[in-house]
């Protein structure tokens, strides 16, 4: 093994309100088989100027590790990262970057995991797998839509191993677009800018366009599981995946080839129901229409019982449909929404 003193690992943890989380995305960093490591590594808090009790429970459960505490008055994750990457320690010969969130729990080992992820990928960013939990009935149902391929659209980062061991050295890395989290060379980092501070939302997909462009990998590793802790309300869930869908049309501004197939399906399902209430409106003959509801609505059904076989609780069979519903037509409306900001001039870099 190599001499541990050339590395030197710095995770930031950006924050906003995080009391009911931050202690156990802390303690689940912390629980690591190579305690050895621990002395090499650095946690910075960058908060987003909390109004509850994130700030004093990281100073009263955590005073006893190497621990920064940052102020981001900009708010946004963007600054944040910056924030941090700019106040991280760079004296080891390897300096590694780690984003963790503070909404997630991590698996046993995570930091070594990255730093092994980092070195056996080649990659520029090597990120983990992101598995949503929910805590009661309706999180839940959040959780299986967000785990379903079917239901986010066969992302690669949200592809669970159900035979994850964390003690198998033999990881599996996939080359893919983007990432859940990161674990980057602070060098490549600075090189690369940092984090566009333009972005409220997405600015890690847009960060690993760049990855990518540089020449080098955005990597996942298979067996390596975060997990994410849903919106607990629909209100939430929805304004979630509307600003998911909005800000995805400012990366297009700036990266306009990074549109993926796959993220036209909300698109186009809103525009279908527009046109469906439209069309109904002003045809005096909708049979035909009838018939494309009829198609539309079995290949909806498969659809949701694709889904709820993952999760077969009679509750589901109500909720998944909501949920499922919520976030694609939020998706496509915030992404059209943010169309009509670009074509005004509103995503000028």
């Amino acid at each position: 093994m190599e001499d541990k003193k050339k590395f030197g690992f710095s995770v930031i943890i950006p924050t906003r309100n995080e009391e009911d989380y931050i202690e156990e995305c802390i303690n689940s960093l912390l629980d690591s088989f190579e305690l050895s490591y621990i002395d090499n590594t650095e946690f910075i808090i960058v908060d987003g100027m909390s109004t509850d009790r994130t700030v004093d429970i990281i100073k009263e459960k955590f005073s006893h590790i190497n621990l920064k505490i940052l102020e981001n008055p900009n708010l946004y994750q963007s600054y944040a990262m910056n924030i941090g990457i700019e106040n991280s320690n760079d004296s080891a010969e390897f300096s590694l970057i780690i984003r963790a969130d503070a909404h997630c729990r991590y698996p046993p080992n995570y930091i070594f995991n990255c730093y092994q992820a980092s070195r056996s990928s080649r990659g520029g960013n090597a990120g983990s797998i992101q598995k949503a939990i929910g805590t009661n009935i309706f999180t839940r149902a959040v959780a299986t839509v967000m785990n379903s391929k079917f239901g986010m659209g066969g992302v690669k980062y949200r592809r669970q191993n159900s035979d994850v061991n964390y003690f198998d050295r033999e990881e599996n890395y996939m080359e893919a677009d983007t990432a859940y989290l990161g674990c980057w060379r602070k060098s490549d980092l600075v090189n690369l800018g940092g984090f566009n501070e333009e972005f409220q939302i997405n600015e890690d997909y847009e960060l690993n366009i760049r990855v990518r462009k540089s020449g080098k990998l955005v990597t996942v590793n298979e067996n390596l599981e975060v997990s994410y802790y849903v919106r607990n309300s629909l209100f939430g869930l929805v304004k979630q995946f509307f600003r998911y869908g909005l800000w995805k049309t400012k990366t297009l501004s700036i990266h306009p080839d990074s549109l993926k197939k796959r993220q036209l399906a909300p698109v186009l399902f809103v525009l279908f129901l527009v046109s469906l209430g439209i069309g109904y409106s002003i045809l005096p003959y909708y049979q035909v229409l009838n018939w494309i509801i009829g198609i539309v609505g079995f290949l909806w059904l498969i659809l949701i019982i694709s889904i709820w076989k993952n999760s077969p609780r009679i509750i589901n069979i109500f909720l998944i449909p909501i949920v499922v519903l919520s976030m694609h037509i939020s998706w496509g409306v915030g992404f059209l929404f943010g169309l009509t900001r670009w074509i005004r001039g509103g995503w000028k870099s």
